[in-house]
């Protein structure tokens, strides 16, 4: 039931990427009077998709997880989606330079040529561990020294590490906390049906149903402290004020607008954020040259190739929309036509004869997968920040870098629920002290 948003504090939210939208369409069907601004033309940030001739492109690979946090929030709104979970025959692992059948089910683990037998057993009871493994336990130690201490085989270390690599687009495995480990057992993920696009179409259009009013091509340029609350100023030079504000930023935007950059803890999650990066080869064709080869993992090399349209609608009938990567280390600065070459090179050994089928492509050399590693030393997923800020009442921060629950979206869904829930939970506090004092009864 919505409520009397003159009740309810008004709400300022900087920011229109998945966070940014779910948690307005949630804060508005609460009864808050709900403000979004958002600096680029359109909502949707990185899930934004672009067509082209037919093709739908992400920006780079995304997944959807079915039972995640954002599956939640999405029904919790009553926004549905379409898409198919890949799978089949398809599935490779190259290593050393030979493709071999990918060992992602029990059937294909003991066929497989990639492991040797010690491996597979080794492997199959890791899966096994994994299953009742109390994560937090381990969430201090980095994936390389866990698998340094626990698996014997280098060839299962192998595997594990792409696969890791693959779960969370982190290529630095003696900084990623081990306890990420638990996405391994995740592994039912869609591909949507006409990109990302379709869940932030979906999102704005619920929001804006509820009341909220989106604001595209509005920069704000300072989160300050007013009477009553929070004044956004804007580069324009207008001003708006809200009892809350939410910011589904990245660290560092978060921290630049409030205080001049000078809030501690802001500052402090702003410094130790290590944004994730890949390097992405996205490429519309007129047919897959080998359609037996829908997916590849490199072992030797920080590389993915996916055939995505072979599952969703992402492409004409008979097309094919691939996405080619390079999960880049924290900090590495690569040629972009070095990195360029070094995925075409794996086109051509995965699907010679691809050039001449290229209708469309994109090519992003460091695209930012996600705001914030999970490390081991900030204590792992516990060890995220927000989304409440300290010493600022009724200021949050949400995103992929917040919260303890879920990677990638689904740390940036979770982390708008939670901070609606304590938005709201404020908001219901103050309005009963009103009443009470109204009443005399305070």
């Amino acid at each position: 039931m919505v409520t009397n948003t003159d009740t309810l504090h008004p709400v300022i939210i900087v920011g229109g990427g998945l966070a940014g939208l779910s948690a307005a369409a949630l804060l508005a069907r609460a009864g808050h009077a709900v403000t979004l601004f958002e600096k680029a033309g359109g909502a949707g940030g990185r899930a934004r998709t672009s067509q082209q001739n037919g093709f739908f492109f992400n920006q780079g690979a995304h997944a959807f997880y079915p039972h995640g946090p954002g599956a939640k929030v999405l029904r919790e709104l009553g926004v549905s989606y379409s898409g198919s979970q890949p799978g089949g025959p398809g599935f490779f692992v190259l290593a050393d330079d030979r493709l071999y059948t990918a060992p992602v089910k029990a059937t294909t683990l003991l066929t497989t040529r990639l492991l040797p037998w010690a491996a597979k057993m080794e492997l199959l009871n890791l899966l096994v561990r994994l299953q009742g493994m109390k994560y937090e336990e381990i969430r201090d130690i980095s994936l390389g020294d866990w698998l340094e201490r626990r698996v014997k085989h280098e060839q299962t270390r192998r595997f594990v590490l792409a696969t890791m690599r693959l779960a969370t687009y982190s290529n630095a495995p003696e900084l990623l906390s081990a306890g990420m480990l638990q996405f391994l057992l995740h592994t039912q993920v869609l591909y949507l049906d006409g990109g990302w696009q379709t869940l932030v179409d979906s999102l704005e259009q619920k929001a804006r149903e509820l009341g909220v009013r989106i604001v595209t091509g509005a920069r704000v340029q300072a989160i300050e402290v007013a009477d009553d609350g929070y004044r956004a100023r804007m580069a324009d030079g207008t001003s708006y004020e809200a009892g809350a504000v939410l910011l589904a930023t990245d660290p560092k935007t978060a921290s630049a607008l409030v205080m001049d950059g000078k809030h501690e803890e802001l500052r402090r999650w702003s410094e130790q954020a290590l944004p994730v990066r890949a390097a992405c080869l996205d490429l519309a064709l007129r047919r897959l040259p080998r359609p037996g080869n829908t997916y590849t993992l490199d072992l030797d090399r920080p590389l993915y190739y996916s055939a995505h349209s072979t599952w969703a609608r992402l492409a004409p009938e008979g097309g094919a929309l691939v996405h080619t990567m390079k999960y880049l280390r924290p900090g590495e600065t690569t040629d972009p036509e070095t990195t360029r070459r070094e995925l075409e090179d794996q086109m051509d050994r995965l699907q010679p004869g691809w050039r001449a089928e290229v209708v469309q492509q994109y090519f992003l050399p460091h695209m930012i997968v996600s705001n914030a590693m999970v490390q081991a030393h900030l204590g792992g997923l516990a060890g995220r920040p927000g989304p409440a800020v300290p010493g600022l009442p009724n200021l949050y921060v949400a995103g992929d870098w917040v919260g303890p629950e879920g990677g990638l979206s689904d740390a940036s869904f979770a982390s708008a629920s939670n901070a609606v829930r304590l938005i709201t939970t404020h908001a219901a506090g103050r309005q009963d002290s009103t009443m009470a004092g109204s009443l005399g009864v305070i």
